[in-house]
């Protein structure tokens, strides 16, 4: 039997030029900042803060994650902030989080505060997600908030160092953790970073959360291996029936550190851009699944190409891309 399985994706991408940078001072320092924000966006929406990794750069994040697709398509606005050169008081010269103490933690807080007046957004949908030390500074927002001014994060290939215990979480907070199990920077079984120390293990991590939510198992499955490739990425999710908090754990076996794509961008079995996405879309109120259909009643297709851009007028092909009249584009995969 074939699986016909469906991912939207919208081209051309939008024009980052008017997406930032921007600035906005914060203790005498003018701090940089991108932000996307769909045509049209209603006031009472979410807003998602994307955090770089370890001298990278919100311009940067914002291209290798695309965001952007997904703000549009689902009516979310996107910020990605930019670390200080130095900022967690090393000798580098890059950008980096200051994951030790409260200055990036208060910083993010008053960019929030910013936009919130300017564009009103839900209070009760503010997410955080981040790659590597930007996950690292994602595990940090949470655990160091005492207003609940984030309502979920989820840290890709991040962990949490000792050197990170100036706080503890106080409230509860929904967390998806994804990490590869052959991450070569920050080990999925936890370890020591030369000149930052000891940290935890993803599954520890994970258990920590699990614990704090006071959440029980749910569900647990593996995504289909879409590329053939038999690194299967195993699914666990765990909720507070009472509450609604929930911990997600996406085991990518063999992963590496890499924010994961599947074609166009990379070869993996899932975009982990909408993996998120979905996740804080289940946490916020009136969610809606991202495995629903879009309606594509008043949509024409103009041609259907494959991998490498040729026409095909009856398809064979596992992977093809459906291109419509509106502009965007819809991959379909045919799994046998």
């Amino acid at each position: 039997m074939k699986k016909l399985l469906v991912l939207l994706f919208y081209f051309p991408l939008i024009g980052f030029s008017q997406d930032g940078p921007f600035h906005f001072n914060f203790n005498n320092i003018q701090r940089e900042f991108y932000l996307h924000i769909p045509n049209n966006l209603p006031s009472n929406s979410p807003i998602v803060y994307v955090l770089h990794g370890w001298g990278g750069n919100g311009g940067q994040i914002m291209s290798s994650t695309a965001f952007n697709i997904l703000s549009d398509q689902n009516n979310f606005a996107v910020c990605y902030p930019t670390a200080l050169i130095d900022g967690d008081n090393g000798n580098s010269g890059l950008n980096s989080w200051n994951c030790s103490g409260m200055s990036d933690v208060n910083f993010i807080h008053a960019l929030n505060d910013s936009l919130q007046i300017q564009y009103q957004f839900d209070e009760d949908r503010i997410f955080a997600t981040g790659f590597s030390y930007g996950g690292d500074m994602s595990f940090h927002l949470a655990r160091c908030q005492s207003s609940n001014i984030f309502d979920a994060i989820a840290p890709l290939a991040g962990t949490i160092f000792d050197y990170m215990n100036i706080c503890s979480p106080s409230t509860n907070i929904s967390v998806l953790v994804l990490h590869g199990t052959n991450d070569n920077v920050i080990n999925y079984n936890g370890g020591n970073f030369p000149n930052y120390g000891p940290y935890m293990s993803a599954p520890n991590i994970v258990n920590e959360w699990v614990s704090h939510n006071s959440c029980s198992l749910d569900t647990s499955y593996s995504l289909l291996d879409v590329n053939n490739d038999n690194n299967i990425t195993d699914v666990t999710k765990y909720q507070n029936n009472n509450t609604g908090d929930k911990v997600w754990f996406y085991k990518i076996n063999n992963g590496l550190h890499a924010w994961f794509d599947v074609a166009p961008w990379g070869n993996d079995d899932f975009w982990a851009s909408e993996e998120i996405w979905n996740f804080f879309n289940q946490v916020g109120v009136n969610a809606t699944s991202l495995n629903e259909q879009e309606d594509l009643s008043e949509k024409n297709i103009s041609r259907i190409i494959n991998t490498i851009g040729k026409n095909v007028q009856f398809p064979s092909d596992n992977l093809l891309f459906h291109i419509y009249d509106d502009g965007s584009v819809e991959k379909r995969i045919i799994i046998e």
